[in-house]
């Protein structure tokens, strides 16, 4: 692999060393839990950065739906033939009541 070295003597790697559409995250944590991080990504033969991708989505996975989620496809099936049905006050005239 060649490095190319920028005029400050930083190392610049190329691109295809990254994967596709992967933005960098920085994060501070308090040293317990990087500690854990560490010895997870050890023992596991990881980078840090992959473990805590996969705990990200994981957490995303169980993210239980909202009540639009589930309702998604109904939204807007039915037609009242009223475009302004929910902004003319006359439509709403004794509406609650």
């Amino acid at each position: 692999m060649r490095m190319e070295t920028a005029a400050n003597g930083i190392a610049i790697l190329a691109h295809w060393c990254y994967r596709a559409g992967m933005k960098t995250l920085t994060m501070k944590l308090p040293d317990g839990l990087l500690g854990w991080l560490e010895h997870e990504a050890k023992r596991a033969r990881r980078p840090k950065s992959a473990l805590v991708r996969e705990i990200l989505q994981q957490h995303q996975q169980r993210r239980h739906p909202s009540a639009l989620d589930l309702a998604a496809d109904l939204c807007g099936c039915v037609q009242s033939g009223l475009r302004d049905l929910s902004r003319n006050k006359k439509h709403l005239k004794g509406f609650g009541r």
